[in-house]
Order: structure tokens, then sequence, then C-alpha cells
């Protein structure tokens, strides 16, 4: 989709918020290899082969569905949800904790394919409402 540069290791824009503390986690995953091709998936390398290990992390632990937020929903969170169901995982976005970029439509267009790959949104707001 080519949104320009973002996310530029060892640039203000690519770090973790000084705030951003999750003692329970146990693995980061880095994508951006090699670092002069952009990576929007974060099961997929740019080049749409070279994994980036998510998936056989995800498999390890016995994960079966994976929730999706971040920026942008119209290409990293698009391509992470759609590589995320040709691996086999069920996959939910978490439309409230995402944001888009909508260029002419993407927006629409990114979950158009995501709906046609099964891919789910879950408002939790909403849900913990209820």
């Amino acid at each position: 989709m080519g949104f320009g540069s973002h996310c530029v290791q060892d640039t203000e824009g690519a770090m973790l918020h000084r705030d951003f503390h999750v003692p329970h986690a146990r693995h980061m995953i880095r994508k951006g290899h090699p670092e002069y091709v952009g990576s929007y998936s974060a099961f997929l390398e740019a080049d749409r082969s070279t994994p980036t290990g998510l998936a056989g992390y995800l498999r390890d632990v016995g994960a079966k569905r994976v929730w999706v937020a971040s920026f942008a929903t119209d290409s990293c969170v698009a391509w992470t949800a759609l590589d995320g169901r040709a691996a086999g995982f069920g996959v939910v976005v978490i439309e409230e904790a995402c944001r888009a970029i909508d260029l002419n439509g993407s927006l629409e267009k990114a979950w158009q394919n995501m709906r046609k790959a099964g891919v789910q949104s879950d408002d939790v707001l909403k849900t913990a409402m209820v």
C-alpha cells in the first residue's frame, strides 16, 4: 500500500511508549527485515515468504486464536489478520484499538478482504458493558 516511512528502527516513531509495561509478556516478534524492506504483517515479511516466527511461536504455545490491534487497520492490521487466517488461526480484530489511514477506500477494501477470509471483529468495550 505504501504509506511512507514510519516505524523506522532506532527512531522515536518506532519506540514503545515509555509507560508501556507488560511484565507478563513472554516473547517479542520483530519485523521489517531486511531493514530496507517495509513489512506490514506480523506473520510474514514483505517478501511474502519469510516468516517472522510468530506462527511457530503461537503453535508452540498451543494458541488457536489471535486478537489483533494496531495502527493501521487497512495495512498492518489487515495483512496480519489475513496472514494469521492463512496460517490456520482464528483471528479477531479489536476495532476500537485500531486506526486506519483510509486512502481512497483502503479501509473498506481491507474489511471486505478480511471478512471474506473469515476474520472476525470485536467491539470489546460493548462486550464488556453487557
